[in-house]
């Protein structure tokens, strides 16, 4: 790809060589390029999802495990169905059962009286039991309406004899996808690209081109 594609895809970003023992981090990488096999002590990636919100994100002001029910001010903005995207935003502890990265929902039930709704891992399914209120997420956590995404213009895709097929996790895997403690360091071939969103690396042994974007 010529330095201009790469402008115009926002790609064109400053090119890092590494060499033994070199280290980056900060960075807004999407690929490395290995001049050499390279060995890693740290790969890390950037999990943040990617995803279109319709209007604002809501805070969610109080969480009632014993009824599996979260409570925004207005949640009118939402209905049952939905896929909503919940962040943490930096809270200590999540409540039971939500993960502690940002992730995907469905809205499985309204309560308008008392601007409450539970959620679902599956559109249509049943609500998710929450066994905790969490720490540090009431006032923090967001959730937000995602846009209709669907882009296939031959419809949903299905599979015969089952139900639509859902997706409802980023590939995105943790912050250190290759856990590098102890023996399992990261290895890359010599020629081998790989296109990963990488914020934070450390080269042990090798050298290698680490592509940004601007």
């Amino acid at each position: 790809m010529s330095k201009t594609a790469q402008l115009g895809l926002g790609m064109g970003g400053p090119t890092l060589l590494m060499h033994d023992g070199d280290a980056c981090s900060n960075v807004q990488g999407y690929a490395v390029q290995a001049l050499e096999e390279c060995v890693f002590s740290q790969f890390d990636l950037d999990f943040t999802p990617q995803h279109i919100i319709e209007g604002s994100s809501h805070i969610i002001t109080a969480v009632t495990n014993a009824n599996n029910e979260f409570t925004v001010a207005d949640v009118s903005v939402f209905a049952v169905g939905d896929r909503v995207l919940i962040k943490t935003n930096g809270a200590t502890a999540a409540p039971t059962n939500l993960l502690t990265q940002d992730q995907i929902y469905y809205i499985q039930a309204i309560d308008t009286a008392s601007n409450e709704f539970t959620i679902s891992n599956l559109r249509g399914g049943s609500a998710l039991a929450i066994g905790s209120d969490g720490t540090g997420y009431e006032g923090v956590a967001t959730v937000a309406k995602l846009a209709n995404q669907k882009t296939n213009s031959r419809g949903d895709f299905t599979i015969t004899g089952g139900a639509k097929l859902e997706v409802t996790n980023q590939v995105s895997g943790n912050s250190d996808m290759f856990d590098t403690d102890g023996d399992e360091d990261v290895k890359i071939p010599k020629g081998m690209t790989i296109y990963l969103p990488v914020t934070a690396i450390t080269l042990t042994t090798g050298a290698c081109i680490v592509y940004t974007k601007k």
